[in-house]
């Protein structure tokens, strides 16, 4: 089996991958990593200053030493889920998305301070618990923070706080939140802050915010905060730290500024007080006009958002990108993903795309309807997707290659790599169900059933744990080919609604904009009434248009793979390069990967995704 091959790679760093570590036999190295945060940081004799993580944690974290430093191996690489329960607290952070962390309580463990200052950041140092000046809040950023409380309740921070995305954060007991902030602290994107969760900020704290978005929040208009180069979406509202709500209800963003300005001056609110805008922004969009899906945590920006400026710069924390939108019936709606489409162990449920455990099937795909992108105005950077590290949980990888290699009986001697289990099996002294994954570190070993009539259990080899967290995708540049009804439509077919009527499809509206996938040859599609001459775009039919590839597109924070003239780009591996997709590791200079923003490679304007999940 190949190792995976860590982008973040320092011999003094620690590292722990979910899926294929083990905290047994690891031993904290790139080659043989830990299974849990927890074991990295505190099964050494002394704390590291880097862990590096790949995968989905959900543990105890809640005594940060507020020195050592929890980042993802790249971004959306890391997710910390609290499910309500844990805390991860006095840890910097970079790379991670962290969510759902349990507010504050006196049965967590705490390194030092209050319970009441616990939450997702950290202090320059534990002796610095407590003190505004020092309040590092999620230091080291590049981190998305939901559903948390945060470090003191500090939204922000005093030492180098960037492209940190923070949306309907909870508060632990009494400690509110408040914003904090030296000149570091820029590209910042705050979603839904309520008044009832605000509080002035600390005295004497430094409070500057630069190139940021706050959408859905509530301000003090009597807070001497600073704001450059800022931008305010048309939902955000101004109080005296009394409550009384200013006057904010102008139509146009410059209306809504104005008007704040004359309140401040009619409440004699003395100009020391107040905050200051330097070319700032009052948008008038809402959170949901300039953010692709800010109530689930995608702050990413829409592509006609008005916090996207010019010659490629923005406002907040995270540039333009795609959204599909997963729903439970997408009838009607172009550019989502396809619930009619799902297929094997993958269905579509609560708004999301979901493993069926009781499938008998060890596979599934689904895509999406195509999307029409005008290349004059967007720049793909990402697919914001939480649905991708947290199979990893469920022996799920998401490859459209061979996932599984050879199986080894009780008592075979194993080769170094790692394995599911299928049954119970006991290695080294340890229990693992049936599922987990089996990491094999030494040579000349082997296993054992872990129950008495089990002789059935075996560990199968995983070939590769790189390929993980891949969508695919296929793009056309132009519709090549224009059909009526009575010309038939292919089985497996992609078909888009280029016109301006509703058609139907099998009993379905297929609105304008919108594309389908054929079932059959046979049935065809209902023109409007009167309009037999209708006609559909062809997009990807084998038999009337050339052959589209599906080719590797990773999740969030990557990039599309690399094209020269129009032909895919290889590594020395056979794998295709791109600038960010990890199942390529050319160095930056070669077209590989990068964290920087850039321009996507992508040219054409019309596109499909398909996820294929394959079970271990």
């Amino acid at each position: 089996m190949k190792p995976y091959r860590w982008r973040t790679r320092n011999d003094s760093y620690v590292y722990v991958d979910s899926l294929t570590g083990d905290d047994l036999t690891g031993k904290g190295t790139q080659a043989s990593p830990y299974k849990s945060l927890g074991k990295a940081y505190r099964g050494r004799s002394s704390a590291p200053g880097t862990i590096v993580c790949r995968g989905r944690f959900c543990e105890d974290m809640a005594d940060g030493n507020h020195s050592t430093m929890i980042r993802g191996d790249y971004m959306g690489a890391a997710t910390f889920d609290g499910e309500d329960t844990y805390i991860i607290y006095g840890f910097g952070h970079v790379n991670m998305m962290i969510e759902n962390c349990a507010p504050a309580t006196y049965d967590l463990v705490v390194h030092t301070g209050s319970w009441l200052l616990a939450g997702v950041g950290r202090a320059v140092g534990a002796g610095a618990v407590g003190d505004a000046h020092v309040a590092c809040g999620v230091a080291g950023s590049s981190a998305l923070v939901g559903k948390s409380p945060l470090y003191m309740g500090c939204i922000g921070g005093n030492t180098a706080v960037s492209y940190l995305g923070v949306w309907k954060p909870k508060i632990s007991g009494t400690q509110k939140m408040w914003y904090g902030g030296d000149n570091n602290v820029t590209h910042v994107s705050v979603y839904d802050v309520p008044l009832e969760l605000r509080t002035r900020a600390q005295e004497n704290a430094r409070r500057k915010f630069t190139a940021s978005l706050f959408a859905k929040c509530d301000f003090f208009a009597d807070e001497p905060l600073t704001f450059e180069e800022c931008i305010f979406a048309a939902d955000c509202q101004w109080y005296m730290s009394d409550g009384d709500m200013l006057d904010q209800e102008g139509t146009s963003g410059q209306e809504r500024l104005d008007l704040l300005l004359g309140e401040m001056s009619a409440r004699d609110i003395p100009e020391e007080k107040q905050p200051k805008f330097i070319n700032c922004v009052f948008s008038s969009q809402t959170s949901a006009e300039l953010m692709n899906d800010p109530e689930n945590g995608d702050l990413t920006l829409r592509t006609d958002s008005e916090a996207v400026r010019a010659e490629r710069r923005y406002f907040g924390a995270y540039a333009p990108a795609l959204n599909v939108p997963i729903l439970e019936d997408s009838t009607g709606r172009p550019g989502t993903w396809d619930e009619n489409s799902a297929n094997g162990i993958l269905c579509v449920s609560g708004g999301a795309i979901c493993i069926d455990e009781s499938s008998s099937d060890t596979a599934g795909s689904i895509v999406s309807k195509v999307v029409r992108i005008d290349t004059a105005k967007m720049s793909i950077t990402a697919i914001l997707s939480k649905f991708a590290t947290k199979w990893g949980t469920h022996g799920v990888h998401l490859s459209d290659g061979v996932v599984l290699g050879a199986s080894y009986s009780p008592g075979d001697i194993l080769p170094i790599g790692c394995y599911v289990a299928k049954g119970d099996v006991v290695y080294k002294n340890t229990n693992y169900p049936e599922g987990t994954t089996v990491a094999v570190q030494e040579e000349n070993t082997s296993f054992l059933n872990d129950a008495v009539g089990s002789a059935s259990a075996t560990l199968v080899e995983i070939l590769d744990p790189n390929i993980t967290d891949v969508c695919y995708l296929r793009s056309t540049p132009a519709i090549f080919s224009m059909i009526k009804a009575a010309d038939g439509l292919q089985r497996g077919g992609v078909y888009l609604n280029y016109g301006t009527k509703p058609i139907q499809y099998r009993g379905r509206t297929i609105a304008p904009g919108e594309s389908f996938v054929a079932v059959n040859n046979t049935d065809k599609f209902t023109p409007p009434a009167g309009s037999a001459s209708y006609q559909i775009g062809v997009m990807f039919d084998d038999t009337r248009v050339p052959g589209q590839e599906w080719i590797p597109a990773q999740f969030f924070g990557e990039y599309f793979v690399y094209k020269d003239s129009g032909v895919i780009q290889l590594d020395d591996e056979g794998k295709p390069i791109s600038s960010g997709n990890y199942l390529s590791f050319q160095p930056k200079s070669q077209g590989g990967y990068s964290d920087v923003l850039r321009k996507s490679v992508m040219s054409e304007r019309y596109c499909q995704f398909k996820i294929i999940a394959s079970k271990l």
